[in-house]
């Protein structure tokens, strides 16, 4: 995950990137990304990613 310093005024949208590290993993997982805001009434966000990490078969 990559901090940004840059503000987003009211109204403006902006993208934020995670990674996550799934070697070795097999099935479910959930990961959250929380988002440090300015506002006093959500001053923190939670992200929830979910995902379904399959094997994908390899030829001999």
């Amino acid at each position: 995950m990559v901090a940004s310093s840059s503000r987003l005024k009211p109204g403006e949208t902006g993208n934020i990137v995670a990674t996550i590290d799934i070697k070795g993993r097999i099935g479910y997982i959930t990961k959250t990304v929380k988002v440090f805001t300015n506002d006093p009434k959500k001053p923190t966000v939670n992200l929830v990613l979910k995902a379904l990490i399959k094997v994908t078969p390899t030829s001999p």
